[in-house]
């Protein structure tokens, strides 16, 4: 019954999704990070949902006439910039007879981004107006926060003593990414709940926060934890009521050392007290490996997959092999010193934009919307980049759609000065975030 019911919904959405491709964006970002064909049992398990939705929302978007015209942004350039060198990368390691083991592989990873590019472009395409990008936001924190609040529900049955995972064969399945995810959810989820005007929703996206925050504690994931404590006190400073956000997470680090498992701390002792096991020496050697290796292939490094028993063997044979489990010596790895200079300039020029776009909101009275859009991705961002340090997500496609919310960002705030500048009145009402200091 489950398995009719998902595909019931995924093929009903394709006319939809060909006659407003827009729609066909939120049903793909939903199926992208919800996965609800991982909650069947049966033939819908496997069934290529994704398919189902991007074929009609591609040829709606080739058809459609409402969209963002000029998408040329500074991150946008450095994606496509990124795209092209995750190409020049492989191809130019399929040439190295020494990496012919992992080049199959590689060959896959970059079809499976090249797919999240394109619904990243596509994304930025489609997404035109203040309304169309809350609905957006909405459908990315729901998705994480509805699996965050079945995660909680079964760390509170089994007493917290088993981890909580994300769907199976996802890109959520393991703890440390479900953890990754949540985090980066958390401040979409709280502050779209400080301005949400219904009530039911209001109440949702508040028991997903509060359900998000137990659930990346009940992953047993060290990073997740990091992430999770830079998160909350983002929150918190970023909140207009900091000291009653405060206390909210103070008390719920009491509860945690309260009535935390014993598993739960035992995972958690060697971390607190600076020790490292053979989960924190594996990444160690990892990142190891991916200097190593960059110092033989500077520009290019080892391609998509490098990370592999053979080659850690032949350059690093005194360490035991690992995967990369971190986002930067993941891309220094597979992608040289270019690739990890087009990272970290896409994270930076991120990060510049969203500061921008807060001053803007600052100044311009009509731009006030963006203040806490601004804050609220800021804080995504940061969740990122230090719950990421120790997962191999560099081309984790959540983060993928967060950069084209900046830019769709970008683009509707020029459009709208520019209005401005030309004597117009804007007609969208500001959606402004009232719990929310800008």
């Amino acid at each position: 019954m489950r398995d009719i019911l998902v595909l019931a919904i995924i093929f009903g959405s394709v006319p939809l999704c060909f006659l407003n491709p827009y729609f066909g964006i939120l049903m793909w970002n939903w199926v992208a990070i919800f996965n609800p064909h991982r909650f069947t049992y049966g033939f819908a398990y496997n069934f290529p949902v994704a398919y189902v939705v991007a074929l009609p929302t591609i040829a709606g978007t080739i058809l459609t006439r409402k969209i963002n015209r000029n998408i040329f942004t500074r991150e946008s350039i450095l994606l496509l910039l990124a795209w092209a060198w995750f190409a020049v990368t492989i191809f130019y390691a399929s040439t190295v007879p020494e990496f012919s083991a992992h080049i199959a592989p590689g060959f896959v990873q970059l079809e499976r981004v090249s797919k999240v590019l394109v619904a990243t472009f596509l994304t930025i395409l489609l997404v035109t107006s203040r309304e169309r990008l809350r609905n957006l936001y909405l459908v990315l924190a729901l998705s994480i926060g509805l699996i965050a609040i079945k995660g909680a529900l079964f760390g509170a049955r089994t007493g917290g003593e088993f981890r909580v995972w994300g769907p199976p064969d996802s890109f959520l399945a393991d703890n440390n990414d479900f953890a990754l995810a949540t985090n980066m959810a958390l401040p979409m989820l709280f502050f779209l709940a400080a301005e949400e005007k219904r009530r039911w929703l209001k109440i949702l996206l508040r028991l997903g926060f509060v359900c998000g925050i137990f659930s990346v504690l009940l992953s047993y994931s060290r990073g997740g934890l990091l992430g999770l404590v830079l998160v909350l006190t983002a929150v918190a400073l970023m909140s207009r009521h900091k000291l009653l956000t405060v206390a909210f997470v103070i008390v719920c680090g009491l509860l945690v050392f309260a009535y935390a498992p014993g598993k739960w701390m035992e995972r958690m002792s060697g971390f607190y007290h600076g020790n490292i096991d053979r989960s924190a020496e594996g990444r160690l050697n990892a990142w190891h490996f991916a200097i190593v290796l960059t110092q033989h292939y500077p520009l290019t490094g080892g391609g998509f997959e490098t990370f592999t028993p053979d080659l850690f063997q032949h350059y690093t044979p005194w360490l035991f092999f690992a995967g990369p489990h971190s986002i930067y010596f993941q891309t220094l790895g597979e992608q040289g010193y270019v690739g990890e200079a087009l990272f970290l300039g896409l994270l930076a020029s991120c990060w510049l934009s969203l500061r921008r776009l807060s001053r803007l909101a600052r100044q311009v009275p009509s731009l006030a919307w963006a203040g806490p859009y601004a804050y609220m991705l800021r804080a995504s961002l940061l969740a990122y980049m230090i719950s990421g340090a120790f997962l191999p997500r560099a081309y984790f496609d959540f983060f993928y759609t967060l950069v084209a919310t900046i830019i769709i960002m970008k683009i509707i705030c020029e459009r709208e000065l520019s209005q401005l500048a030309q004597g117009k009145v804007l007609e969208a009402p500001a959606l402004a975030l009232a719990e929310v200091t800008p």
